[in-house]
């Protein structure tokens, strides 16, 4: 029984140190100059589903969403009020 044990682990170990390297593919990439460049994911939630997904975007994209979104509120609070008087 330990001849088995001791044959598959010469052959586990010939098997791993002849496979080639498998690594990430961002590590691959060079790493950008500009610090917007860097891909961020988060995770949301929809209404209705427990389940998560995952957005990535850049920083740049983020910001852009943010201001997109802030403009957007900016706009619906300073808007005029439409008063309906029935006399």
């Amino acid at each position: 029984m330990a001849r088995v044990r001791t044959f598959a682990l010469l052959i586990s170990a010939s098997l791993l140190s002849a496979a080639p390297s498998f690594a990430p593919a961002h590590a691959e990439e060079a790493p950008s100059a500009n610090p917007k460049d860097k891909m961020v994911c988060k995770r949301t939630q929809k209404t209705g589903t427990r389940f998560y997904s995952q957005i990535c975007k850049t920083v740049a994209q983020w910001d852009a969403l943010a201001e997109q979104q802030r403009r957007d509120l900016r706009e619906t609070v300073d808007r005029p009020q439409i008063e309906i008087r029935r006399d």
